[in-house]
């Protein structure tokens, strides 16, 4: 038995044939850019699902990108949320986020998890390895600081608290 494998793919996405051809250009041929994609998303083992010099998988590096976008380097994210966001953007289940992107990350010292009292969050690094700078200081984080939900439902949330304590007051 050969160990070529011939397979045949029919693209109905516009979306998906635009960047078919922006890989084609790439690498030279669309069967190329498709074994490139393949070995990418499934690993090879020969190296093919990290492209850089960081040694990082390719979603581990998109995951790192996509928290830089949503807090900055030293900026923080609820840990819930930041599993929430990365398994929507790299398109996997949220249980295998801390596998596939998180747990590479923490490796290679780009995030650090900081247990608080009431909440575990995500401290966005760098991807070079540098110290983790946060941008305040673990002992004055209080659960209002770290990214959650753009802050809307929180402070809608410390309104009623606010509401009901006026309520009791009075009554």
């Amino acid at each position: 038995m050969s160990d070529d494998v011939h397979a045949t793919v029919r693209f109905r996405d516009a979306d998906l044939v635009e960047a078919l051809e922006a890989a084609e250009e790439e690498h030279g041929s669309r069967s190329e850019a498709i074994r490139k994609a393949v070995a990418t998303a499934y690993g090879s083992g020969d190296g093919a699902e990290s492209s850089d010099d960081t040694g990082l998988p390719v979603k581990a590096r998109d995951a790192h990108r996509k928290l830089v976008e949503w807090a900055g380097i030293g900026g923080r994210l609820e840990l819930n949320t930041a599993e929430s966001v990365l398994a929507n953007h790299l398109n996997i289940q949220k249980e295998a986020v801390r596998k596939v992107a998180l747990q590479p990350l923490k490796a290679n010292d780009a995030v650090a998890l900081h247990q608080g009292l009431h909440e575990v969050t995500l401290v966005v690094g760098r991807l070079d390895g540098s110290e983790i700078e946060a941008a305040e200081p673990a002992a004055s984080t209080s659960s209002g600081e770290a990214v959650a939900d753009g802050g809307e439902a929180s402070d809608r949330l410390d309104e009623l608290a606010e509401a009901g304590a006026e309520v009791a007051d009075g009554a």
